[in-house]
């Protein structure tokens, strides 16, 4: 589908206004892009800044939604993530972390991380392939390949052991990627692939990267660290930050309306309302993080298991306290999608 002409069942012009004949107030699709990407993703979250966002929308209209947000972070710089509950379970911190962590270039992140700190502290590298080792970069700058060594070891305890924003067990893991770029041969059969595992979720036991210190598996006691760890590596590796889209429509599903994939109990409901509910509160403590939460109107109907009346928590920092009767407010954490009879989202 093309970036510059995404189709939306909405007014053709950016506007915001009430439902005909409904005497609902809602925003369209178009003019809330439009407000997302200037006020959000071209200088806040690139700047380091973190929201959350709740989005009410159509059912034809999430996945376009999905698909302009993230072309919008990919011009900004950032990176972008769409999670969807029927796959993920979004009761759970970690599971989110694991998804996030499956959309992104581990090794190429390590790679150009290590190219950055080896030029940024005055040596040169030998080539852009990547395929570089420790004697290639010694030999390319002149120098004892055992001096390059302690340097960098050195500028990995500065720039990434001793950078207490990010998790010591995510830092152990990331200077165990990076040194490992300039060891290609013990990629393979070393540390690489069990810490890859350990970020993606896929490690049964911690038992392989004992020899890297790594401490514990991701949990849900530990995931929003890691999360929160992610944001800060993103920008060390050169993004900006990340985007990421949770479609949480299956959550507030039930009975015939439920879709293939994962099943919420009411319990699970409420936890998953919880996760959202830290990051809301957490989201000062994450680096360049936007998250798009989106769902269809049972987020604000009426069931008292599955919809924002579930959990009070949750609903007092999404509900607007005071709403004005003539519109709506385009920047509010939670907004209602216009769905009118034609809107073309374009390329801004």
């Amino acid at each position: 589908m093309s970036v510059n002409a995404i189709s939306l069942n909405a007014p053709a012009r950016p506007s915001i206004s009430s439902r005909a004949g409904e005497g609902e107030i809602g925003i369209t699709a178009e003019a809330w892009l439009e407000l997302i990407d200037r006020e959000y993703l071209r200088e806040f979250v690139s700047s380091g800044g973190s929201a959350v966002k709740f989005v009410e929308a159509g059912a034809g209209q999430i996945d376009e939604i999905q698909a302009r947000l993230a072309a919008l972070a990919e011009q900004h710089g950032l990176a972008s993530c769409r999670i969807d509950a029927s796959r993920t379970k979004l009761h759970m911190i970690q599971d989110i972390f694991f998804a996030v962590s499956r959309s992104l270039d581990w090794p190429g992140m390590a790679q150009a991380f290590v190219e950055a700190l080896v030029t940024d502290h005055g040596y040169g590298w030998p080539r852009a392939d990547g395929g570089v080792t420790f004697e290639d970069v010694a030999a390319y700058n002149e120098i004892d390949v055992r001096l390059f060594r302690r340097d960098l070891n050195r500028w990995l305890t500065g720039d990434v052991m001793q950078d207490r924003t990010m998790s010591q067990d995510f830092r152990i893991a990331m200077a165990t990627l990076s040194r490992t770029r300039l060891e290609p041969d013990e990629t393979d059969v070393g540390v690489t692939a069990p810490v890859l595992e350990w970020l993606r979720g896929e490690l049964r036991a911690i038992g392989p990267l004992r020899e890297t210190y790594i401490t514990a598996k991701i949990t849900r006691h530990n995931g929003r660290a890691m999360l929160r760890s992610l944001c800060r590596w993103l920008r060390l590796c050169g993004r900006k930050g990340i985007c990421v889209m949770l479609d949480i429509r299956q959550v507030l599903r039930t009975g015939t309306a439920l879709a293939e994939g994962l099943r919420y109990t009411a319990a699970a409901v409420i936890d998953a309302f919880e996760v959202l509910r830290q990051l809301i509160d957490d989201a000062e403590t994450f680096e360049g993080l936007l998250v798009v939460v989106l769902a269809d109107e049972a987020l604000t109907g009426l069931d008292p298991k599955r919809s924002l009346n579930a959990y009070d928590a949750l609903k007092m920092r999404v509900w607007d306290d005071v709403r004005a009767t003539g519109r709506d407010n385009p920047l509010a954490t939670l907004v209602r999608l216009h769905s009118g009879a034609h809107e073309t989202i374009g390329a801004s």
